[in-house]
């Protein structure tokens, strides 16, 4: 994975929906709320810079951290803005500092970590008294309710609940201050301020035996059947969701799966890793002998049938986001 994040063909992901567009600009204006006009933010792992370009309108300086190359080629021209293209510690970090941190933030970084607590003790270092985190990361207990066993992939380490995260935070001294719950809970975004004083507090966390493989298999089951009644298949969607799929999939419906499709032009004749399954257009054509479509993409799914695929795509639709459900176009 390593390798991976360092490659220079590695995609990072970047706001091209309008759903993702105001998301972005929810969680600036909730930065705004818990900042003041002299905060210095650090971001690690800023993806394609979205939230990091506006971010740099108002403060006076940002730094910025990420082994990826996206990262380095967006920030270069940006006058308020120190980038490190690196992984992520504190003795990376440190050395570049010019100024006092009052403000980190990470977006689906804690479960690609393989040593969390190490991390989390390294952010911590760099925050002044009084500073903010902001987490933002799948929400576990979400995943488990709608059963999206892809979810569970390789370049996860780890999968976190809110109270598992409140009690490491206050464990290293820093309070929860809000909560919030994206794309209708499937993330979880957290909002915690580092105390002077230590605080003494330990949430309940959720404990699940052998039942819950048993739950995930049977949605695998699931969806395994519906394919089995066609023979040309599509992927709505080709990031590490699609690929993901492919994992849990028989190799005779994985056979059926005659293309991925995605808006980003960067994927679009690509192919998802390890197959022949090419990335191609969402135009009409591309889907003219498709018999169904697995949405591949649960944070957006909704609005892509809304506003791309009902009444125009007539074949079957499946649902992952919660639940395996099979739509019927009429």
């Amino acid at each position: 994975m390593s390798e991976a994040y360092f490659h220079g063909e590695y995609i990072t992901p970047k706001a091209i929906s309008k759903t993702m567009n105001a998301n972005v600009k929810f969680l600036v204006e909730k930065f705004k709320q818990h900042s003041s006009k002299d905060t210095i933010y650090l971001e690690i792992a800023p993806g394609g810079c979205d939230i990091l370009f506006e971010l740099a309108k108002f403060s006076p300086f940002c730094y910025s951290i990420d082994p990826s190359l996206t990262p380095s080629l967006l920030l270069k021209d940006c006058k308020n803005v120190s980038h490190v293209r690196d992984f992520f510690s504190y003795e990376k970090v440190v050395k570049q500092l010019k100024h006092k941190i009052n403000f980190i933030i990470f977006r689906h970084l804690i479960e690609h970590i393989c040593e969390p607590r190490k991390f989390l003790e390294d952010v911590v270092k760099l925050l002044e008294i009084e500073g903010m985190i902001y987490i933002e990361t799948p929400n576990m207990l979400n995943i488990i309710e709608c059963r999206r066993f892809f979810e569970i992939r390789h370049e996860h380490c780890g999968y976190y609940e809110e109270n598992t995260l409140i009690n490491i935070l206050n464990d290293l001294g820093c309070e929860l201050v809000e909560t919030l719950h994206l794309y209708e809970g499937q993330n979880i975004g957290l909002f915690f301020k580092r105390r002077e004083i230590p605080l003494k507090l330990e949430k309940q966390i959720s404990l699940f035996d052998a039942n819950l493989g048993k739950c995930f298999q049977q949605e695998i089951d699931k969806l395994e059947s519906f394919l089995n009644a066609y023979q040309n298949i599509a992927l709505y969607g080709a990031a590490s969701h699609a690929n993901s799929l492919l994992s849990y999939l028989s190799e005779k419906n994985c056979q059926k799966i005659k293309m991925a499709i995605d808006k980003d032009e960067r994927r679009q004749g690509t192919y998802l890793q390890n197959s022949c399954i090419k990335v191609m257009k969402p135009t009409i054509e591309n889907l003219q002998d498709i018999e169904c479509i697995i949405m591949a993409m649960p944070l957006y799914e909704k609005v892509v049938f809304e506003n791309e695929l009902k009444g125009i795509f007539q074949g079957d639709i499946i649902f992952t986001s919660n639940k395996i459900i099979k739509y019927k176009q009429s």
